[in-house]
């Protein structure tokens, strides 16, 4: 309901539709709407839920702890922190890089769709999410995608932000929004996986 819609437009009512209860069950894990956000992101990530009679309470604080919880838990990319290095920086490094970015997409396609749409309401989850985890990622894929091109291994013909950019844009689509898309193509989860890594690699290499 949050991702759908966003915590300004989802009221308790909605969530208690959804999950076929009343309102006033809903309230009894919420104090208001806004505590949802936290719920939201600890079950998304996998995290565990508060327990105790009490309803949870909004709470700015341990809404931030939850967050950089769930960012530091379920976003590591260290092949790519690896292949950073320039004893790593080799052309066989690139297929190992991308698939740990397919995965990463894949597996946590619900958190991250979960995250982009409160970054736009929540300003803890901005800070921390948006400017700070998001842009640390797109940061070290672009630098490992300048510095391969610069090494001679990927292309050099094309500007390398725009590179890096359009390949984890497409990558997105077939890990996150594929599942979703009205139509999506005719192929199982693996086929999708290995053909967009072949032509992320294929354009990136030239």
């Amino acid at each position: 309901m949050l991702t759908a819609q966003g915590l300004r437009l989802t009221q308790v009512a909605d969530v208690a539709a959804v999950a076929g209860v009343a309102a006033g069950t809903v309230y009894t894990y919420v104090a208001e709407k806004e505590a949802l956000v936290e719920l939201a992101i600890r079950s998304a990530a996998r995290l565990e839920l508060p327990k105790g009679e009490t309803a949870v309470r909004h709470s700015p604080a341990r809404l931030k702890r939850v967050t950089a919880e769930a960012v530091a838990m379920r976003f590591q990319w260290p092949v790519l922190t690896a292949a950073l290095s320039a004893r790593a920086r080799r052309k066989a490094a690139l297929i190992p890089v991308l698939e740990e970015t397919y995965d990463m997409l894949a597996r946590e396609r619900r958190l991250i769709a979960l995250l982009d749409r409160c970054a736009q309401e929540v300003r803890v989850v901005e800070d921390l999410y948006l400017w700070g985890l998001r842009r640390a990622f797109l940061g070290d894929f672009e630098t490992y995608i300048r510095l391969m091109a610069r090494a001679g291994h990927l292309r050099r013909d094309i500007d390398t932000a725009a590179a890096a950019r359009g390949t984890l844009e497409m990558m997105v689509w077939m890990a996150m929004r594929r599942v979703g898309d009205p139509e999506p193509p005719a192929c199982d989860e693996e086929a999708a996986r290995k053909a967009c890594i072949a032509l992320a690699a294929s354009g990136l290499r030239g």
